[in-house]
């Protein structure tokens, strides 16, 4: 499958139509490549996926699959050892791993929202510290 030639291609699944579908498959591809695991079929990553409702059908995993491959997260080769017929043969089944660009959005994306997280945790710290010197304040209010 061709690889993308924009780096934004790489972005395209996050404000995709089916966004959550290709964000949930990319997860499962990040998680994968944090255990050493390679490649991965299209039925492990239906089965690994923590879908929001219930899953996508099979076809849907393997259109977005594609996809992902077509923008470049992700890269896909002939999937042969599985192969137990003739038509199991002439049947497109692919193995599926991480592209260099791939998992640099998915770390660019991790980031992003650990910073996200950061800074909305950090109104919560301004409102604690007001609320700790107000009522180290109160005393001296009630004596008066």
């Amino acid at each position: 499958m061709p690889i993308a030639n924009e780096p934004a291609e790489l972005f395209r699944h996050v404000s995709a139509e089916k966004a959550v579908i290709y964000r949930r498959i990319m997860e499962v591809f990040a998680a994968a490549k944090r255990q050493y695991r390679l490649q991965l079929r299209p039925d492990e990553v239906l089965s690994e996926a923590r879908w929001p409702d219930t899953p996508p059908r099979i076809e849907e995993v393997n259109a977005a699959l594609a996809q992902l491959a077509l923008w470049g997260n992700l890269q896909s080769q002939a999937d042969t050892a599985r192969v137990a017929t003739l038509g199991d043969f002439y049947r497109a089944r692919f193995l599926y791993r991480l592209s260099q660009g791939g998992e640099a959005v998915e770390t660019a994306l991790a980031v992003f929202m650990q910073t996200l997280k950061r800074r909305a945790e950090l109104p919560h710290i301004k409102l604690l510290s007001d609320a700790i010197r107000l009522l180290r304040a109160l005393p001296v209010v009630s004596s008066a």
